[in-house]
């Protein structure tokens, strides 16, 4: 476990290591991420949500219509392949 004296030496390290600018260079580039990921207005997070909102709301109404289609599809397609097993047979049979 680090004590206080500890500690204390490798702040002073890295402040002596970090003095020639890179530090603050490092403290605006952290600031300027920060600002882009929490803008409230146009942030990277805001728009992640917003995204994955309107994808949730599209996505129920569109997989509810793409259900009601393929029903429809399939039920047509059985009347019409029975139409058409009934007029083979209909011609082999009956002609």
């Amino acid at each position: 476990m680090a004590t206080n004296k500890d500690i204390i030496e490798k702040l002073d390290c890295v402040q002596t290591k970090l003095m020639s600018g890179e530090l603050e260079e490092i403290h605006q580039t952290v600031k300027e991420i920060k600002e882009v990921l929490l803008d409230p207005e146009d942030g990277l997070i805001v728009r992640v949500n917003k995204n994955t909102f309107w994808r949730k709301e599209l996505d129920a109404d569109e997989f509810k219509l793409l259900l009601r289609w393929k029903q429809s599809v399939t039920h047509s397609m059985w009347i019409a392949y029975t139409a058409l097993t009934g007029i083979i047979l209909k011609l082999m049979f009956w002609t």
